[in-house]
């Protein structure tokens, strides 16, 4: 029995070295491809991302009734209309600059010695400094000739058979060849070609990707999976569609931002004002470092042209201004931090493609990068991509909370479940966390992974963090307080966002006070832990859940079992008892033999069964259900929580109707009726 499990862990174990060399290799091929091919490559993602933004007009004009190829055609000449109609504008801004730049240098070398005048200080403090350290290294570096060895020169008569002569080496110079007007036209055609070439292939590429755009959706759905062609179409057309809206946003904002910053510089009197709004429009395509290469140059030209500081000031204070507005409220709340990339993964992606590509991977860094990510949220064989470079962590709440459990620390736990509880509530906390996350650990143990001696070390931590979040309201209410009491609040100050939810609705319409004494006692509910430590956890979660609504509820552990009966526990005042259990599917037949002798025990109890992992629409999890014999079964905390406020109200001294009390409170009557039941 052993060893047939452990030998397909072992193989499995044996083929990940193999795995990992063959993604070496072929992540090598790729950037060895990508690096040597730039030629085709970069002018593929320019067009790739020409191709996104272009998408939407396209379409657009497609719902006017336009044809596809003529609405292509008529998108893509507009926009590359638009894009060498600002390369003509900046070449003659540049020219234009190029022209006033000797007027400037004059007022920027009188800024300059006007600064060192400054840094030499009132009475020379500085420059006094500075000659004290050069005298102190000139002393230091004086020979000592005292020490010296006494040297004799001598004079060689004969130099490989030449007599010298005294006179001075000539000097040997090599110049290249004057060129020739063939060689220099030949420069001209490969300095402008290289550009020309680059545009022409980047046209062609649009045009082929919009065109064909059906067809390269197609090719890469069977490319990436066509086994399940509904999911794998839903996915690309999602993709596609997120990258369109991603980069026209990223397009149109970036564009905002370089017409303001133009008009802001022409408006300040900085020359060439629309050469630096287009430089600012594209380095904002640059992570981090982009806005403050698109200052450096309106900074140097502003403190060239004025002969005073005002310009430099003003043109340091819009680009501050207007970047801490873009990237705090107008990205935020157009884009909705949209990008899908962690910190680390845009500095190594910036990194990486600007390695790879040069000036052009670094503008380009961001876009590809979202791509990939988008695509590895949407194709199963491309998700590593989302795990290695996406903002979504890593780890699930539930699987972060079973990691720390592993490693004994809570504290990490706590403080993710008190920014949870914030947004939702504690019993939601618990049945999403910490349930799942007992759910995983008793998987790992069905598998042979976990030992269970560490179940116990689990159980010790949890109860750190239980214990942490028992001043933490079970479903969080306003600043009303319970009806019945002096300063009561209003109807709607118990509604909320989940007010429609029967169990928080319960919870909230619950007054502990209204509780009847009798469940009132400590040991009026028993959580009975099944086997294990793990169901023991889920059962000190339940216990303090009900205690924070007025039922006394008491926690026995599988040590305190035996064989199913309870020993030395005192069965006076059980008014319900809770079978939490974990691995009833694998082991029904000591669920059943627990049931029958709990029902020996306390015989006029009502028995809930906690199957925490069960599954009610699975047949072969129902077929175990129906298999045990207990009053109901549960599989939530919210089910539990509210089985057993339901039969202690329904017992209630006062016998006043839950769905009045709640109607009271302020909830629908859809939740009223839903608690009544």
């Amino acid at each position: 029995m052993t060893q047939s499990r452990i030998s397909p862990i072992a193989a499995s174990a044996a083929n990940i070295p193999g795995k990992v060399v063959e993604i070496a290799i072929v992540g090598f091929i790729i950037v060895v491809t990508l690096y040597f091919g730039q030629a085709v490559f970069v002018p593929l993602a320019l067009a790739v991302i020409l191709a996104f933004v272009l998408a939407p007009p396209v379409r657009v004009l497609r719902r006017f009734g336009l044809p596809n190829s003529p609405a292509v055609f008529l998108v893509v000449v507009l926009a590359f209309a638009c894009i060498f109609a600002i390369g003509a504008l900046l070449t003659q801004q540049v020219t234009s600059l190029a022209d006033e730049l000797p007027r400037y240098q004059i007022t920027l070398k009188e800024k300059i010695k006007a600064l060192k005048l400054v840094a030499s200080g009132r009475g020379g403090a500085i420059e006094r400094a500075s000659n004290t350290l050069k005298d102190l290294k000139e002393e230091l570096e004086k020979p000592d000739t005292a020490s010296q060895p006494t040297r004799v020169a001598v004079t060689p008569l004969v130099n490989r058979g030449l007599a010298t002569t005294g006179a001075d080496p000539i000097p040997v110079e090599v110049h290249a060849p004057e060129p020739t007007p063939l060689d220099q036209l030949q420069g001209l055609i490969g300095v402008a070609l290289a550009p020309l070439a680059t545009a022409s292939i980047t046209i062609l590429f649009v045009l082929f990707l919009l065109l064909q755009r059906e067809d390269v959706r197609d090719r890469a759905i069977r490319l990436l999976g066509s086994h399940d062609l509904e999911r794998s179409t839903t996915a690309m057309d999602d993709a596609g569609s997120r990258l369109s809206q991603y980069f026209l946003a990223l397009t149109g904002i970036n564009a905002a931002y370089g017409i303001v910053i133009g008009v802001a510089l022409w408006l300040l009197g900085v020359p060439s004002p629309a050469l630096w709004g287009v430089m600012a429009m594209v380095m904002r395509f640059v992570p981090f470092i982009g806005s403050f290469i698109a200052a450096a140059f309106p900074l140097l030209l502003a403190a060239a042209v004025d002969p005073g500081w005002t310009m430099f000031l003003s043109t340091l204070a819009l680009y501050v201004v207007g970047e801490l507005i873009m990237g705090n409220a107008v990205e935020p709340v157009i884009q909705g931090h949209r990008t899908g990339l962690s910190p680390l993964a845009i500095v190594l992606s910036a990194a990486f493609w600007t390695l790879l590509w040069g000036p052009i991977g670094l503008l380009l860094a961001v876009p590809l990068t979202v791509v990939l990510v988008v695509l590895g949220r949407h194709v199963d064989r491309l998700e590593f991509l989302h795990v290695l470079l996406g903002d979504t962590p890593p780890l699930s709440p539930a699987q972060r909370f079973y990691q720390r459990m592993l490693a004994g620390d809570p504290a990490e736990p706590v403080e993710q479940a008190e920014r949870i509880i914030k947004d939702s509530s504690l019993v939601d906390y618990y049945d999403d966390v910490v349930v799942e996350a007992l759910r995983l650990a008793q998987v790992d143990a069905d598998r042979g992974t976990l030992e269970v001696e560490r179940f116990t070390e689990i159980r010790e931590a949890a109860e750190v963090v239980l214990d942490a979040l028992s001043d933490h309201a079970l479903v969080a209410k306003t600043t009303a307080t319970p009806v019945g009491e002096e300063g009561a609040g209003t109807a709607s100050d118990w509604a909320g966002p989940d007010a429609e939810n029967p169990v928080h609705a319960l919870v909230r319409a619950c007054d502990p006070q209204a509780v009847a004494p009798e469940w009132r006692e400590e040991n009026a509910v028993l959580c009975v832990a099944s086997r294990t430590a793990l169901d023991e956890t889920a059962a000190l979660a339940l216990a303090q859940s009900l205690e924070k609504c007025g039922i006394g509820a008491k926690v026995l552990g599988p040590d305190q079992l035996n064989h199913g009966a309870l020993r030395g526990v005192r069965l006076d005042g059980v008014r319900l008892v809770c079978i939490s259990a974990l691995d009833v599917r694998e082991r029904g037949a000591h669920a059943r033999f627990l049931v029958r002798r709990l029902k020996r025990s306390a015989p006029d109890a009502v028995l809930l069964g906690g199957f925490w992992k069960l599954d009610p629409q699975d047949a072969r999890d129902s077929a175990v259900i129906d298999s045990i014999a207990v009053d109901s079964v549960v599989h939530s905390m919210k089910d539990a929580i509210g089985f057993c406020l339901r039969t202690a109200m329904a017992t209630s001294a006062t016998d006043e109707p839950l769905s009045a009390l709640a109607s009271e409170r302020g909830l629908s009557s859809a939740a009223s009726e839903q608690i009544a039941s």
